[in-house]
């Protein structure tokens, strides 16, 4: 049988091929583009030795460093790399391609010099200063210094503090596990902080179709380190915000005890009546609103409290011994409910 003579493409078929290629082409580069190309946006991500490449690849994806798992899973096979991925404590950007982590993972560059630091949520900018300054990593004084000039930058909460607040950056160095290098400056760290509490806002925010309040960033936060403060049950958060945004909406004090408690040094096991009279701007006994600044710093979760807060009428709470409280909607509910839960 004489061997079939191949076809010559025609002008048409030649464009088509062209215009496929010239497709599949844009589309791999935007398949690879970085989740965030332009900005830096730095996460720390730590392997683990039994971490599987599907492990690794939703972590990545959890951790806004990929936008598409599936890509970067066939990234790493066709490349061979997938399984060579190593384990260890990783600094990555959202502005880096894909390809550029998956070397940085296979090479494993890992950073190991860096001291882990974990600021517990509801921590005053005191408390954070003295933990920081414990570690080495600074001084009580410098870093007070920065939380009280405001020579920082933020993008949501650059409004300036009333002038009745203690500190400017109170209540804004996000409570977060970081890790910090030696040789950082206060000024490093601080600003670290505030950009952390910035993205948990910015995602918070994102997320909803309508604020509950016409309060500012900066008043939102504010009220949530409340909640953090007063909050012992995780699940109580969003009840504790509705009954102080009642209270506003009523022009009742908030008498939040967490203001009260501010003006110690250290808290104490159990304020006074006395303790409710002192005359200072952050004592919500005697002062309508909220106090000028935070009290403490909010964690994800108070600030979720106030921008997603229960729907409820209650205007009172009370703690109980094991922490929790009880809610009343009356004044005479509420005598009640410190009787019968005070005394025990």
């Amino acid at each position: 049988m004489a061997p079939a003579i191949p076809r010559k493409r025609t002008g048409y078929q030649l464009m088509v091929t062209a215009l496929l290629a010239l497709f599949l082409l844009i589309a791999a580069t935007l398949l690879l583009e970085p989740p965030a190309p332009g900005t830096e946006i730095e996460r720390l991500i730590e392997i683990p030795p039994a971490a599987t490449a599907s492990d690794v690849t939703k972590l990545l994806y959890e951790e806004g460093l990929i936008k598409h798992e599936l890509v970067f899973r066939l990234l790493g096979k066709i490349n061979g790399q997938e399984n060579t991925i190593k384990a260890g404590r990783y600094r990555l950007a959202s502005s880096q391609k894909p390809w550029e982590i998956l070397q940085i993972l296979t090479e494993g560059h890992t950073v190991n010099q860096e001291i882990r630091v974990t600021i517990p949520e509801g921590y005053t900018v005191r408390q954070t200063a003295r933990l920081l300054t414990d570690l080495g990593l600074t001084t009580e004084d410098e870093f007070l210094a920065l939380a009280k000039d405001g020579k920082l930058e933020s993008t949501y909460f650059c409004e300036a503090a009333p002038e009745s607040a203690d500190w400017q950056w109170e209540g804004f160095f996000f409570p977060d596990t970081y890790f910090l290098l030696p040789d950082a400056t206060a000024k490093d760290i601080a600003q670290t902080m505030l950009c952390r509490m910035d993205e948990i806002w910015a995602e918070e925010v994102e997320a909803l179709m309508d604020l509950p309040a016409q309060l500012t960033p900066r008043e939102f936060v504010t009220l949530a380190s409340l909640v953090e403060r007063e909050a012992k049950v995780a699940e109580e958060r969003p009840l504790i915000a509705a009954v102080f945004y009642n209270r506003l909406d009523k022009g009742m004090p908030l008498g939040s005890c967490a203001s009260v408690q501010y003006l110690f040094s250290q808290p104490k096991p159990e304020l006074s009546w006395q303790d409710t009279r002192i005359p200072s701007p952050y004592n919500t006994y005697l002062h309508l609103g909220l106090p000028p600044g935070p009290v403490a710093a909010p964690g994800r979760a108070a600030i979720r409290a106030v921008l997603k807060p229960s729907n409820s009428d209650k205007l009172y709470f009370v703690a109980k011994s094991d922490g929790s409280h009880a809610f009343s909607h009356t004044y005479e509910e509420h005598l009640q409910n410190q009787r019968k839960y005070l005394s025990q």
